[in-house]
């Protein structure tokens, strides 16, 4: 396997435009930054995601970037769900008893601009908590403060 890695490696570089070694760089810091921290996600670290977490509020801030963005270099929808939805379950499990966890049984999400400029900033709070299920509210803004998106989401509570 190591070997297939390096001859891709390799193959990837050759002649790889400045874009192409910024994006490789990113993909692979991602790597590095996961196996330097265990107890985060490969998304979140290839992701760059700066995480705050306690039980009223969770944010996640990620840098706009090659790998964000879509075809229309803005970024692409399911990253800004990808974070949105990271934010509202790691305050979901943040308020769950000892030995269970939360997970996303339903997310609502409305796009309402594009994301553009350095980064976005997703948070979270919680609007209902009960025994078996969570419903978590969530806003994401670029970094000029407009609003992005809009979300709820709903979350299992299950024994781990």
């Amino acid at each position: 396997m190591k070997d297939q890695i390096e001859m891709l490696f390799h193959q990837c570089l050759e002649n790889a435009s400045n874009e192409e070694q910024i994006v490789l760089y990113q993909l692979l810091n991602g790597v590095l930054r996961k196996k330097q921290n265990s107890h985060r996600t490969y998304i979140s670290e290839l992701l760059q995601m700066d995480i705050e977490v306690n039980e009223d509020e969770c944010t996640v801030k990620i840098p706009i970037n090659k790998l964000t963005e879509n075809i229309l270099h803005i970024v692409h929808g399911g990253i800004t769900a990808t974070t949105i939805d990271t934010a509202m379950g790691l305050l979901a499990n943040e308020v769950v008893p000892e030995g269970y966890g939360a997970v996303t049984s339903n997310l609502n999400i409305h796009y309402i601009g594009p994301g553009v400029g350095e980064s976005l900033k997703a948070s979270a709070k919680i609007i209902h908590k009960g025994s078996k299920t969570l419903v978590v509210e969530g806003e994401v803004h670029r970094d000029d403060g407009k609003k992005i998106a809009h979300c709820t989401g709903s979350f299992f509570v299950v024994k781990k």
